[in-house]
């Protein structure tokens, strides 16, 4: 009795009871659910991961919501900037500056220097006019001995130059005229002794000789027809070879400083008539080529003060592109602009000794 009683106390109170050892079996079940779980966990990931994950040449990207910063707002209170690609031409103040920067300065007045035709030949033209610090160049393309400076087709021309002798004198000329040097052949217009000696041709004393300047020289007969026509072949040859102005000297009927008037014979125009023809021919047969007529008087001439050879401020004004006058330039300026001849400041060029540097208008060094 006192056994039984002592045996169930110590069962109760001494020792647990036995449940026995995990088998194998019951290990594989815990792995399993383990297992099944994290597969399920990474199915839910990939799925609700999707929109994070990109493929990049580098390999698997993962972008993470709580990874990424959030895009700042853009503030009203503050002014948009654009960005402006290097090669936009939109307008900004720094670009207007530099633009103010890169504006050429204000050009002075040109200036041409004579040079003989053996220069513009070899080329050195160019050299002798930088020399002289001069942006163009002269050439006497008719002398007063009607002597030409190249190879004309004319019927009157007889003479040439020593210079122009050479066969291949045009093709050079011409080649030299595509340069970028102003060049101006100078043409003695009426002053021949080549076509004014001949008496068909020559200014004629009311005697019916050969009428002659303080020179010795003779002069063909402005109204000619066929002198007249001779002289306009030859400026549109000029032309043809690409000169860029040509400028008329003894351009008209012999003036007071070139000797005796009183014994020409003009004919049945007046002289004036006579030089409004011929420079309207003139001016009409240099228009398709570009080049520029001008004009090389006296200052009596252009003042109207000396208007035996027939140019008169009128036609002088209306014709000639150019003005090329000597004198003192402020004295010129008053003559010419009191005869009403017009913008003189950019037509007039003034023929001197030496340039001036405070001079307004165009200069020229003549021989």
């Amino acid at each position: 009795m006192g056994k039984g009683v002592s045996a169930v106390r110590r069962s109760q109170f001494d020792y647990h009871s036995y449940r026995g050892r995990k088998s194998a079996s019951d290990w594989l079940k815990w792995i399993a659910l383990v297992l099944a779980i994290l597969v399920v966990l990474a199915v839910a990931v990939l799925l609700w991961g999707q929109k994070y994950i990109s493929y990049t040449d580098n390999g698997l990207r993962v972008d993470l919501p709580f990874f990424q910063s959030e895009p700042k707002q853009p503030d009203e209170r503050e002014p948009n900037v654009v960005e402006q690609d290097p090669g936009d031409t939109g307008d900004t103040s720094e670009q207007g500056d530099t633009s103010q920067e890169q504006q050429p300065q204000a050009q002075t007045s040109a200036a041409a220097v004579s040079v003989p035709l053996s220069a513009i030949l070899d080329g050195s033209a160019a050299q002798l006019a930088q020399q002289q610090n001069a942006d163009s160049v002269v050439v006497d393309m008719k002398n007063d001995q009607g002597q030409l400076g190249w190879s004309s087709q004319q019927s009157l021309a007889s003479a040439v130059q020593s210079e122009a002798q050479d066969q291949q004198i045009n093709e050079k000329l011409q080649s030299w005229n595509q340069g970028d040097v102003y060049t101006v052949a100078r043409m003695s217009c009426f002053r021949d002794e080549t076509v004014g000696g001949q008496m068909d041709y020559t200014l004629q004393t009311t005697s019916g000789y050969r009428w002659k300047d303080g020179d010795e020289m003779h002069w063909a007969d402005p109204s000619n027809q066929k002198v007249q026509d001779y002289l306009i072949g030859l400026m549109t040859e000029l032309a043809q070879m690409g000169f860029d102005e040509i400028v008329l000297d003894h351009c008209g009927y012999p003036t007071q400083a070139d000797g005796l008037l009183s014994n020409i014979q003009y004919g049945d125009q007046a002289a004036s008539q006579v030089m409004d023809a011929f420079l309207a021919k003139a001016v009409q047969a240099l228009e398709p080529y570009g080049t520029k007529l001008s004009l090389e008087v006296s200052q009596e001439q252009a003042a109207g003060q000396d208007a035996a050879s027939g140019l008169t401020p009128q036609n002088i004004n209306q014709y000639a592109q150019r003005i090329w006058v000597a004198g003192e330039e402020q004295g010129v300026m008053s003559a010419l602009t009191a005869a009403g001849i017009e913008s003189l400041q950019q037509r007039l060029v003034l023929c001197t000794q030496t340039f001036s540097q405070s001079s307004t208008v165009s200069q020229a060094l003549l021989s």
